[in-house]
């Protein structure tokens, strides 16, 4: 029997570009053969299988065919290669100087595309580095803890302080083990008459220097921190003790310093200070030796510690991570907490863990994809701009392109020429591109907080831009250089060659790099009034000039004289005691019991210790009840104040609550007032129950002082004076609560500038385009507008002819737009609890400015080609 597979009877070809692909690199001898072959194959499959399964087998055959015995030898015509490279350079160069305005908006917008990808490149890779310094950063684990509190599962990153010696006895997969911990009174060291305070002050095992490679400068490293008052000394703290020259002067090792008034401690080595790249800080390192021997906070029952383990190469991370998982409940019988290791390259990007038990230096991976994402959109728009103007100029080099093949040359010569020209413009981009970086990296740095610099200097990065470029020069010179070099030498040198059927692929490229630019400019608009809404809330407090004034140990004792002083001020307001600041406050607890209480229900409930001038100084209201009295006796012992939220989870209106019985912890007392609801989390937080208390017993660690308008610096002047009278040693530590509060959405603002950046590169290459492809259709309807001229058209009708077309594009670009920005931004507002709707102006107003620059780009040169006169017009044909 026969198979009849002939295409006639088949509605489907094999795919187009692939039949292309072959045909252009088999040798000629078995070209006829093997594309026979493969068609033959082609059908058959249709037979049994679908259409697009049959295509995906015709590429599968094509690549087989990629091999050294099928491959077409370079034509052996040409001895001299390099004076044909040479010569196809020279015409290129030529034609870049021959066509300069074209020439500089490709290499403009090209070379804007590239710096933002460039900078964007380096912003992403600084963060992707952090941590991936150490040599073993691919065995080493933080060990996490999931727990259940109040019937809500929270994660936290701290870990019980015997946790670490028991994973590395109980796992042989796991080759050390290594705690951080961090105190919260930094203290200061003093060493005779020099004083010096660390900004970040660790405890650590001596395995630190073991599993990372953080490296010491003097000492020993098998044997720093082992005994428990050895201290580590950074370089900049050692010459901030020692002085600057302190490597050419006596040894510090072994020296005695002060810290605080109780403990001495010894000098056992000088580190290096740790690369910005790590997510862990130090300036001081003390033993946790000292925690073991006298910390009542040292056992199972208190996670304090960060625990690291470095496992074995071999290990299978998998299984280990299903063993760790309940070790906990080896050692807490009734616990439910269970463990996991979380790899050290994912802690600063991926780490978002409860109750402030993260204290390292963290990112978040959300606003590097974000970066990338916009950097990547950016370069898209400016290589569409490439393959736009390079085919929309293809009807200008058809008599070129017909010559060359009349005089014998082959595709492939055509295709380098083309593509030899756009090497040329994108090295030139390239070279643009690294004149500007100079220009907006310091924007850069000044928004992301960074120092970031461009690595001349690395070869890695030399060779990375280089490969760069040529990726770009392939992607962006490919289709026009294939575009070009298929135009039919007969109709091209009779100037019959038609480009309607290509005009639809670059008005898709015009609508793609509007849809781009309009989403940046929606996700702009978004971001910027989600930030002013949130500065503009009402937070349930008055947090202008609210100054929270922190207090060390030795100060703590010293409050309430502290106080009682600031309180004479003139400049001062108000004072308060407190034992904590208003910004994200994270004292949570679930050994909470009301009245009424069902035997099930738990929840957690933050809470501090205030005086009776707190609701006063910070100007929150009290909705019902009334506030801590100094006169009253049982308000120091046995009183609470709770918010609305606080009330209403107890089941009671704030009228409802008064009188009502509450313990906290093992402390019974009453409620005498309700205050109006504050937030005292960040946005994407929703408000939770909260409890004052007023325990005199307790040292205040700050004092809220509220300043009195139009005399802050006197105030603060004032401030510094009198910690001084108490505190002559150590530097004043305050700050502004509207400055903690809108720092917390640092991170927000700083990804809204930086599209707002991008958006206007986008735009700006977007115009560039656009402004390309008028000047062109101008060009090409040349005796046309001369003819409409002479027939009575006016110049506004000339306008209209030349730009309602590219005003078309616009507008399909932001109908598509739209719907994708606001789903995008939709998204993005989900981490906030309390946010914005995106009204209906936010997309007029983007859509609206994308035209208006569409307008105005698209109408210089309509009326530059209106005002031209027609007899010229006519004469120029």
């Amino acid at each position: 029997m026969v198979l009849n597979l002939s295409p006639v009877n088949k509605p489907f070809k094999p795919p187009r570009l692939a039949h292309k692909i072959l045909l252009g690199f088999l040798r000629e001898e078995i070209a006829e053969e093997v594309v026979g072959d493969l068609e033959e194959k082609f059908y058959r499959s249709l037979r049994t299988q679908s259409s697009l399964k049959a295509k995906i087998n015709y590429w599968y055959q094509v690549f087989q065919y990629l091999r050294p015995f099928a491959i077409r030898k370079l034509k052996s015509s040409h001895s001299n290669s390099f004076v044909m490279y040479r010569s196809y350079f020279k015409i290129g160069w030529r034609n870049l100087l021959k066509n300069k305005g074209y020439s500089s908006i490709n290499i403009g917008g090209l070379g804007l595309g590239l710096a933002c990808c460039i900078l964007i490149g380096l912003y992403t890779w600084d963060e992707y580095s952090y941590d991936r310094f150490h040599s073993r950063y691919k065995y080493i684990y933080r060990v996490v803890d999931q727990q259940i509190q109040a019937q809500d599962i929270y994660n936290v990153a701290v870990t019980p302080g015997p946790l670490a010696a028991a994973l590395e006895a109980d796992f042989q997969e796991i080759e050390y083990t290594c705690r951080i911990g961090k105190l919260r009174d930094k203290g200061i060291l003093q060493i005779e008459d020099k004083v010096y305070e660390p900004r970040e002050l660790l405890t650590t095992d001596n395995s630190f220097f073991k599993l990372f490679d953080f490296r010491l400068i003097q000492g020993n490293p098998d044997k720093a921190l082992l005994a428990p008052d050895d201290i580590v000394l950074t370089e900049s703290a050692a010459a901030n003790i020692f002085g600057s020259d302190w490597q050419f002067s006596s040894k510090p090792l072994g020296q005695q310093i002060q810290f605080g008034k109780d403990r001495v401690l010894t000098v056992a080595g000088i580190a290096k200070n740790p690369p910005t790249n790590s997510h862990i800080q130090f300036d001081v390192l003390l033993s946790l030796r000292f925690d073991e021997l006298n910390s009542r906070n040292y056992n199972w029952d208190s996670n304090n510690y960060h625990t690291y383990v470095s496992v074995n190469p071999d290990a299978d991370v998998q299984t280990l991570n299903k063993k760790v998982f309940h070790h906990l409940s080896k050692y807490l019988s009734e616990t439910t907490a269970t463990l996991s290791l979380q790899p050290l390259s994912d802690i600063y990007l991926y780490s978002d863990f409860d109750f402030h038990t993260d204290w390292s230096k963290t990112s978040d991976i959300l606003y590097i994809k974000i970066f990338a994402v916009v950097g990547f959109s950016v370069l898209v728009i400016a290589v569409f701009n490439f393959i736009n103007l390079s085919t929309a100029r293809a009807t200008n080099r058809a008599k070129e392109v017909g010559v060359r093949k009349v005089v014998g040359a082959i595709h492939n010569q055509l295709i380098t020429q083309f593509l030899s020209e756009s090497v040329i413009m994108t090295l030139l981009a390239v070279g643009f591109a690294m004149a500007i970086l100079p220009l907006f990296l310091p924007t850069l740095n000044e928004i992301s907080g960074k120092s970031l610099e461009i690595p001349f200097g690395d070869p890695y990065f030399s060779v990375s831009i280089f490969l760069f470029a040529i990726i770009v020069s392939v992607l962006a010179g490919f289709y026009p250089a294939f575009y070009l070099s298929h135009f039919k030498p007969a109709k091209a040198l009779k100037n019959l060659f038609k480009i309607h059927s290509r005009q639809m692929f670059r008005k898709t490229l015009v609508v793609v790099q509007f849809i781009f630019s309009i989403v940046l400019i929606i996700g702009t608009i978004v971001i910027y009034n989600q930030l002013a809404f949130l500065q503009n809330k009402n937070l349930g407090f008055d947090e202008s000039q609210l100054l929270y004034l922190s207090l060390k140990k030795e100060m703590q004792a010293k409050a309430q004289l502290l106080k009682a002083d600031l309180q004479q001020l003139t400049t001062i307001s108000g004072v308060a005691a407190t034992s904590t600041t208003l910004v994200d406050v994270m004292n949570s607890t679930g050994a909470v019991k009301w009245e009424g209480q069902d035997a099930d229900d738990k929840f957690l409930l933050t809470q501090i210790n205030v005086d009776a001038d707190f609701i006063s100084t910070t100007g929150m209201e009290l909705v019902a009840g009334r506030n801590f009295s100094p006169a009253i006796s049982s308000d120091t012992v046995s009183a609470y104040i709770i918010n609305e939220t606080a009330a209403k989870r107890m089941g009671w209106t704030p009228e409802q609550a008064l009188g009502k019985s509450v313990t906290l912890w093992q402390f019974p007392g009453t409620i005498i007032g309700v205050i109006k609801d504050f937030h005292f989390r960040p946005m994407t937080t929703a408000i939770e129950p909260f409890l004052l208390h007023n325990w005199p017993r307790e040292s205040p660690s700050g004092l809220f002082v509220k300043l009195k308008a139009n005399q802050i610096p006197q105030g603060i002047s004032s401030i510094e004076k009198l910690y001084k009278k108490y505190d002559s040693q150590t530097a004043i530590h305050y700050q502004f609560v509207n400055d903690v509060l809108e720092n917390q959405y640092r991170t927000e603002k700083n990804t809204g500038r930086i599209i707002l950046h991008f958006s206007i590169f986008a735009i700006l290459i977007s115009a560039l385009g656009l402004f390309g492809l008028a000047t062109y259709s101008a060009e090409q309807r040349t005796k046309e507008i001369g003819v409409r001229k002479v027939l009575g058209a006016s110049v506004s009708n000339i306008i209209n002819l030349l730009s309602k077309d590219f005003l078309k594009l616009v507008v399909i670009a932001f109908l598509i737009a739209a719907p994708i920005g606001w789903l995008t931004m939709n998204q993005w507002l989900k981490d906030f609890v309390y946010k914005i709707h995106i009204e209906w102006w936010v997309f007029v107003f983007s859509g609206i400015g994308a035209i208006a620059i569409a307008i105005l780009t698209v109408s210089l040169q309509s009326l530059k080609a209106a005002l031209i006169n027609p007899a010229k017009s006519l004469r120029s044909e």
